[in-house]
């Protein structure tokens, strides 16, 4: 992984390299240091890749958990079905 391909999922993970520099315990000076690199350590791969994974399950969780309060609300049978009038008036059935 480029240096550059870090910044763009620390980016998409709204993360900065100050976080990278606390979780990896480097300096920020450190890490911008792999710009000059071909890739960057594999120790820094593997955490921004297990952040992505941290991040993609949590922003799951979190829209199945709405999904499923919508569908319950959709499924209330004592919503508004009482304010509905079927009946047919008489002269409405006579056309």
């Amino acid at each position: 992984m480029t240096y550059k391909e870090f910044l763009e999922l620390l980016e998409e993970l709204q993360l900065d390299l100050d976080s990278a520099s606390e979780a990896l315990d480097l300096e920020i000076s450190d890490i911008e240091a792999w710009e000059d690199e071909e890739e960057i350590p594999k120790s820094a791969e593997k955490w921004i890749k297990k952040e992505k994974v941290e991040f993609a399950t949590l922003n799951n969780t979190n829209e199945d958990e709405d999904l499923d309060n919508e569908e319950d609300e959709g499924l209330d049978a004592d919503s508004d079905d009482d304010d509905l009038d079927l009946t047919v008036d008489e002269d409405e059935e006579e056309k």
